[in-house]
């Protein structure tokens, strides 16, 4: 294959260079073309007649322009205008689909591409070109996820080079469409593609949790408004210029094992962020920053990928965020990929790519790296990377306070996970007893009560549990001996019932233990104690020798009085250690509380 790219400058000028590519085309050795247009100005005019041109030209409709947020040519971020990336292929077929009034159709042309995936033979590729960021794209990559494992997945969104300006739209040489999705699907044998993306920004602080979302907008963060993050620990007001503010700081989302950048579009009069890709509630986000240097360290990684893969045509399809970033050194680090192979793309306004694990994510803040060969890898290998020296004087300082702020931010965020452990403690501590390990009585008072109250009205089984002989353990063997009498016999209640949801143990006090279970009727907690009484009478204490237990068992379902379930159940207990100990009883039958009768008022 063969990857050129022409920047128009005039109408002639570009026709000169159309021709000379038609004639190597036309010479047999090339089986599909493929045109990519990126356009820094928003002439339709213009746009129609370079696309038209192409067409009537190539007699193709392998056509795709988006606006865009700066042309890469050569690896390089040329002067604002219109560059036509041209990819000749010498056996791949390549084809271009258009879907129309994508909005609300979402996920119905998400199905229609896995179908034409599906039945497309060879296919290694598929490229999406989206107007924007307003498609509910969630719905529509959910679907594309599912194509075959092994295609790749990659792709841009259309937007201008004012982040206030509503320039968002793609075209080919029939109009320029703010609501049509184009698909460009890479097939053959001896096609080749590699795709993945370079992030290297830092995360500041601690997380917070998304606690309100509607796709691309974030509502509220830990039950606050969402721009309150940036007002609170950026100093950035909801002006006019809050979305160019927040650039240097935006916001990555964590989605499994992926990091999923988020910047900032606009902020609503309430507060709710419109981010450039959709966030989901209950996802943890971090305000995050860019480090040069390790932005440098992800780039050169996938540098040396694309060396060993040698490519014969590069594409880069970066976030315009990045551009903003680096400002006058905005080629550093896409410079070195034109040393591999031509290298043409764009800045976008958000990135496609299909993860490790087969999952089509939007992200943001990325460089986007396609690289494509046909037949096998020839050739040397020449390693290349990023040659950094030239980030000297203000570059060096900011190199040198983003390492200053990423180890702060790791000394923050480990004592943030130390405070949150120690509270984790603190709860548990609370909550159980120290010695047991089992609920304290307070505890186990709130969970008797909570399914006493509950409103589903099911049997709950409830045992009481008392060693036999207890004080005499302690005065012949000390209380050492005595507290492990105590952990054992804990421990057989819990086992018991490790496997039964929702049931609790807890110590009532001294030798006295409670246990609750759920959906159990009289019967069973009757067996259930019977069980304990036995594991306890054949289990080995050391040193206490042989130990025995006494249980009484009831069940309530709520509709009794709470402090007659808990005399009843102690009646049990004491007719179980007053007949000889090492028993069960069952508690006797509660009496139902009567309804109060309603009289007629006399008038």
């Amino acid at each position: 294959m063969k990857h050129l790219s022409i920047r128009y400058i005039s109408d002639v000028d570009f026709r000169v260079k159309l021709d000379k590519i038609l004639s190597e085309y036309k010479s047999g050795q090339y089986s599909s073309i493929l045109f990519h247009i990126y356009s820094g100005v928003n002439d339709e005019k213009l746009l129609m007649s370079i696309s038209g041109k192409i067409g009537d030209l190539f007699e193709t409709d392998n056509i795709v322009g988006s606006i865009s947020a700066g042309e890469i040519k050569n690896g390089r971020l040329m002067d604002r205008g219109v560059l036509v990336s041209v990819m000749m292929f010498e056996s791949a077929e390549i084809k271009v689909f258009r879907f129309e009034n994508a909005s609300g159709s979402e996920q119905d042309i998400g199905k229609q591409i896995r179908s034409i995936a599906a039945s497309t033979t060879d296919c290694k590729a598929l490229e999406l070109m989206l107007p924007g960021t307003n498609l509910h794209t969630r719905l529509l990559f959910e679907e594309v996820s599912r194509c075959r494992r092994g295609i790749q997945v990659f792709g841009g969104y259309a937007g201008g080079h004012s982040m206030e300006s509503s320039e968002h739209f793609v075209f080919d040489r029939t109009g320029l469409y703010g609501d049509l999705i184009f698909l460009i699907t890479y097939a053959g044998a001896e096609l080749h593609v590699s795709v993945d993306k370079s992030v290297g920004w830092q995360t500041l602080g601690v997380p917070f949790s998304v606690t309100k979302a509607d796709e691309n907008r974030l509502i509220t963060v830990d039950g606050r408004p969402a721009a309150e993050l940036y007002q609170k620990y950026m100093q950035i007001e909801t002006d006019e210029n809050f979305a160019e503010a927040t650039f240097e700081f935006p916001l990555m989302a964590e989605l499994g094992d992926e990091e999923l950048l988020r910047h900032t579009i606009s902020v609503d009069d309430d507060g709710s962020l419109i981010l450039a890709g959709y966030v989901t509630e209950g996802m943890k986000i971090y305000l995050c920053y860019g480090a040069p240097a390790e932005i440098v360290k992800r780039v050169d990684a996938r540098l040396l990928e694309i060396c060993e893969f040698r490519p014969q045509a590069i594409l880069l399809y970066s976030c315009s965020v990045r551009k903003s970033f680096w400002e006058d050194f905005v080629n550093v680090e896409m410079m070195p990929f034109q040393k591999i192979a031509e290298t043409a793309g764009f800045h976008t306004w958000g990135e496609i790519n299909r993860d490790a694990k087969g999952n089509v994510l939007e992200y943001n803040i990325t460089l986007l790296s396609i690289a494509m060969r046909e037949g096998p890898a020839e050739g040397d290998v020449k390693h290349v990377h990023v040659d950094d020296s030239v980030l000297k004087g203000q570059a060096s300082l900011i190199k040198r306070l983003t390492k200053l702020v990423y180890a702060t931010t790791t000394e923050l965020h480990r004592a943030y996970t130390d405070l949150s452990e120690m509270n984790d403690k603190l709860k548990e501590m609370a909550e159980h007893d120290g010695l047991t390990g089992v609920l304290n009585r307070r505890s186990i008072e709130e969970k008797l009560t909570a399914a006493f109250n509950s409103e589903d009205k099911t049997p709950n089984g409830l045992l009481m549990l008392d060693i036999d002989f207890f004080k005499k353990v302690n005065d012949t063997y000390g209380h050492k001996v005595g507290d492990d009498t105590l952990t054992l016999t804990a421990k057989i209640m819990s086992d018991s019932v490790k496997d039964i949801e929702g049931a609790y143990v807890g110590r009532w006090g001294g030798e006295e233990f409670m246990l609750l279970v759920p959906g159990y009727d009289a019967d069973k907690a009757f067996e259930l104690s019977e069980q304990i009484r036995t594991t306890v009478e054949q289990s080995d204490y050391g040193a206490a020798g042989h130990i025995t237990v006494s249980l009484g068992s009831i069940s309530f379902d709520g509709s009794e009085d709470l402090t007659s379930i808990y005399t009843s159940l102690d009646d049990a207990l004491y007719k179980a250690k007053n007949s000889g100990r090492n028993k069960c009883c069952k508690a006797e039958p509660l009496k139902k509380p009567k309804a109060k009768k309603r009289t007629a008022k006399k008038k």
